[in-house]
């Protein structure tokens, strides 16, 4: 856990980039991904993700499914 709080829940399009996946929130940031899962499946689709903040604009992903 991190100090009691709840992780981030997210819709958005995961792009995958050199630097790994990334969330693009429509009228939002585009938050980077840190994962080591392969989530190449869902390249461009709508999803949904649960993810701690790691930093500014970095989700350490728990969760991440399609719409």
């Amino acid at each position: 856990m991190s100090e009691g709080r709840v992780p981030l829940r997210l819709r958005g399009v995961l792009r995958l980039s050199d630097r790994g996946p990334l969330l693009e929130i429509d009228d939002g940031p585009v938050w980077r991904l840190q994962t080591e899962d392969d989530v190449s499946r869902l390249q461009d689709l709508p999803v949904k993700v649960e993810a701690w903040q790691r930093g500014a604009s970095v989700l350490e992903l728990l969760w991440i499914g399609p719409l």
